[in-house]
């Protein structure tokens, strides 16, 4: 009776297993249609998650990406952060050229390419913010001084 019953239950179960897998595979093909390289990623992720979770290691992986990505161009992907908080691990002039590099503690390095307004010496140890400025390009903060100056990244 008990064998009976179970093989009954495995019997019913089949069809439904195969629904939803016709369901993700439909999804999937779907998302093959879209014409966006963007939102067709979005899209095969959506269903992958939908079918097997969120990989939550995976998203910690993609946003390590984009923080290595912050200043650099917008790659195949189309992933740019709009601001990134680091601690400036060193700080170097260059009398001749009167070029300021600045070393980040993720390994990035800035320079700077205007005084503006920024009230404050950046120094090693220090807490800034990078973050896009209105003309597209990038400017750095310390936060709760007053001030910002520009930069490029070089590395």
């Amino acid at each position: 009776m008990l064998r009976s019953t179970l093989l009954f239950a495995a019997c019913l179960s089949v069809p439904a297993i195969a629904a939803a897998q016709d369901a993700a595979s439909q999804d999937l093909l779907d998302c093959r249609a879209i014409g966006s390289d963007k939102d067709r990623l979005e899209c095969y992720d959506k269903a992958l998650d939908d079918q097997y979770g969120i990989d939550e290691d995976l998203q910690e992986k993609r946003a390590q990406y984009r923080r290595e990505r912050f200043g650099l161009p917008v790659d195949d992907s189309g992933m740019q952060l709009t601001e990134l908080e680091a601690t400036v691990s060193g700080v170097e002039s260059d009398m001749r050229t009167g070029q300021t590099t600045i070393a980040l503690d993720n390994g990035q390095h800035w320079h700077l390419t205007s005084s503006g307004g920024l009230r404050a010496r950046i120094k090693p140890g220090m807490l800034v913010v990078i973050s896009e400025s209105g003309t597209g390009g990038y400017r750095i903060r310390i936060p709760e001084k007053t001030g910002f100056k520009g930069v490029v990244r070089v590395r």
